[in-house]
């Protein structure tokens, strides 16, 4: 019985009728108090893979992980992985990154990024490793084992991936769907273990991303530029005369 007991409480065993204390412990503030409340552990889980599904970048996936992620380069490294633009360092120190704590590594296909990837969620150096494969179907086995490695080295692995790969069973024990919407970016909780799913939020993006355009009636009006005035010049008529030189004699 004691041995029964023991595994019934192991964290690493998934109960429907118990919430994952451990990852509640172990949870790091979305910074969206909406996102924190939906989640059954009240933050993003530190150590496993959190996949973000979207078919589209520059939606403002950045800014719904910027509040975790410059907390977190304050004191250990953050991986970026083969991201879809160029990153802008001005950029990231305004939202708080440390960049001494920000590493970029570019890999030139699949089988490489997937080795990195493992690598530094390995490593024991990273706080976050963030990933981005694409439509590029993985398959069980590749996604299995970044989700071991971020779990068993407490490393949160962010694992950007075409919204279609939501078909595909995953092990990442959080699966969030994105969609960019006119004023905010809505939110899917498509998979979350140990909690319920399919909880739909809308976070509001910061006023100073959205562009606010007057209206037509408020536009300025140009003026228009005044004529110039030609000076008229007046060409000699031309003689009917031929000159006597070139007259002809019958």
């Amino acid at each position: 019985m004691a041995r029964l007991n023991d595994l019934l409480n192991n964290p690493q065993l998934w109960r429907s009728s118990r919430r994952n204390l451990a990852a509640e412990g172990d949870a790091l503030s979305t910074g969206h108090r909406a996102l924190d409340k939906a989640l059954h552990s009240g933050g993003w889980p530190r150590g496993g893979s959190t996949e973000l599904l979207c078919n589209h970048s520059g939606i403002g996936e950045l800014s719904l992980l910027t509040p975790a992620l410059s907390e977190l380069s304050q004191q250990q490294t953050i991986a970026w992985l083969n991201p879809p633009f160029q990153p802008s360092a001005p950029a990231l120190q305004q939202a708080g990154f440390c960049l001494k704590h920000c590493l970029f590594i570019e890999t030139g296909n699949l089988r490489d990024q997937l080795w990195a990837c493992e690598e530094l969620l390995r490593s024991a150096t990273c706080a976050a490793v963030i990933n981005w494969t694409g439509k590029q179907r993985l398959s069980d086995r590749d996604l299995r084992r970044l989700q071991l490695a971020a779990r068993d080295n407490h490393c949160w692995h962010i694992h950007f991936r075409s919204d279609h790969c939501h078909r595909q069973s995953s092990p990442a024990p959080l699966r969030i769907a994105l969609r960019a919407q006119e004023s905010g970016l809505a939110l899917e909780l498509f998979k979350q273990s140990g909690g319920p799913s399919g909880q739909q939020l809308l976070l509001p993006r910061a006023e100073f991303l959205l562009h606010q355009q007057q209206a037509a009636s408020d536009w300025p009006t140009p003026r228009p530029r005044p004529l110039r005035r030609r000076r008229l010049r007046l060409a000699r008529p031309l003689s009917t005369t031929k000159p006597a030189s070139s007259l002809e004699i019958h």
